[in-house]
């Protein structure tokens, strides 16, 4: 008996050890990613793209809803920043600030493309992503969201892959769900923000 109970001591903390390692996966800076031929901090010439609105999209999918996603933090305040989508490739979304790529959102991710874009990634950050999955319960209705969430995250880059669908419980899942993609670097993103105030003496 005292043998077994060992054994499943040993067991125990081998896999509470393996969680913690999980937990506690520390990323490496994975320098500037290329998404789609694009990269923060490059120029982009408008004429090939919409203006879609003045606002700046969180950087998690995590925790995106409808009362958040128009809000400004506040070092963006009284910078001119807009969403602006390509006119060729609507799965693509650029947050500009006068031309240069602040943030990146790519929608209609395959599995296939989203399994690529893991290796990666895992390979620039050092570790593959952290995957979360959770369903959101709605007030006063029965529709459910059930997301899917894979992100590499370091003190100055935020990378999420993920994908949400909105379903009765008794419904079953879609069988073909595609993927999205924000990308957001921190140490880039304030050297433009820095360049451009002093440029325009703000």
């Amino acid at each position: 008996m005292q043998i077994i109970t060992m054994k499943i001591t040993t067991t125990f903390l081998v896999l509470l050890i393996f969680n913690l390692s999980i937990l506690s996966q520390n990323y490496t800076y994975p320098g500037q990613l290329e998404i789609k031929s694009y990269k923060i901090g490059d120029k982009v010439n408008t004429a090939q793209f919409t203006k879609y609105e003045d606002i700046y999209f969180p950087n998690y999918l995590d925790g995106w809803t409808i009362e958040n996603m128009s809000q400004l933090s506040a070092k963006y305040n009284g910078l001119p920043i807009a969403i602006w989508k390509s006119k060729k490739d609507s799965s693509i979304a650029l947050t500009l600030l006068n031309n240069t790529i602040l943030n990146i959102t790519f929608s209609y991710i395959t599995d296939e493309e989203k399994q690529e874009m893991c290796k990666t990634f895992s390979t620039k950050f050092g570790g593959e992503g952290k995957t979360k999955t959770y369903e959101e319960h709605h007030p006063l209705q029965d529709w459910i969201t059930y997301w899917n969430l894979i992100t590499w995250q370091t003190n100055d880059v935020i990378l999420q892959i993920g994908n949400s669908e909105i379903r009765m419980p008794s419904q079953p899942a879609t069988k073909v769900i595609k993927w999205n993609l924000v990308y957001s670097d921190f140490v880039l993103e304030d050297k433009i923000i820095q360049d451009y105030k002093k440029k325009n003496h703000l």
